[in-house]
C-alpha cells in the first residue's frame, strides 16, 4: 500500500514552478509601481495648481507657480496686483517680503526618475526666470502645457486652459 505524501521530484517540481512564475512576474509589478508613482505625482501637480486657482480667486490675488525642471521642483508664490510704492512702510515692507519667502519654500519635489519635458507656458503677465502659470483673480490663467515623464513610460500632460484656468490631466 501506498504512503500518503508528495514524493521529493514533486516539491522540487512545484518550488520551480513557482520561482518562475515570481520571477516573471516581478518586473511587471515594478513597472506598474512606477506608473502609480508617475500618475500620483500628475495628480499632485494638477491639485497644486487647481489649489492656487481657487486661491486667486478667494483672495483677489495672483498666484504664480514656477516649474523648475532642473531641480525637478514645484514651486508657488502670491504676487499683488499693482505695486502699492510710497503707501507702503519698511515695516510692512519687510513683512511681505518674509511672507512671501515663506510661500516660495514651500515645494513639491518630484520623485526620482520623474522628469519635466516639454513644458509650452507662454510668457507670464509678470516675469520669471522659471516657466511660470498664473492665476488671476478672475479664475483665468496665462494657460499651458507640462508633460511628465518616466523612463520607459508613457507619460501624462498637464493642461492649464488659459481662459477659464481649468487644468485636465491626459495620457501622453
Amino acid at each position: 500500500m501506498r504512503d500518503r505524501g508528495f514524493t521529493l521530484i514533486e516539491l522540487v517540481i512545484v518550488l520551480v514552478l513557482l520561482s518562475l512564475s515570481v520571477a516573471l512576474v516581478t518586473p511587471s509589478l515594478s513597472r506598474f509601481s512606477k506608473r502609480v508613482e508617475l500618475k500620483t505625482s500628475a495628480q499632485k501637480i494638477s491639485a497644486i495648481l487647481r489649489y492656487f486657482r481657487s486661491e486667486s480667486i478667494q483672495k483677489g490675488k495672483i498666484h504664480q507657480v514656477l516649474f523648475d525642471a532642473d531641480l525637478r521642483e514645484v514651486r508657488v508664490r502670491s504676487l499683488e496686483r499693482e505695486e502699492k510704492e510710497g503707501e507702503e512702510t519698511e515695516e510692512e515692507k519687510g513683512k511681505r517680503e518674509r511672507e512671501e519667502a515663506i510661500l516660495l519654500e514651500k515645494r513639491y519635489v518630484l520623485p526620482g526618475g520623474i522628469q519635466m519635458k516639454e513644458m509650452k507656458i507662454p510668457s507670464p503677465e509678470y516675469p520669471s526666470d522659471l516657466p511660470a502659470i498664473e492665476f488671476y483673480p478672475t479664475g483665468g490663467s496665462n494657460g499651458g502645457t507640462i508633460l511628465l515623464e518616466m523612463q520607459d513610460q508613457k507619460g501624462f500632460r498637464i493642461k492649464v486652459h488659459f481662459l477659464t484656468g481649468m487644468v485636465e490631466i491626459e495620457e501622453a
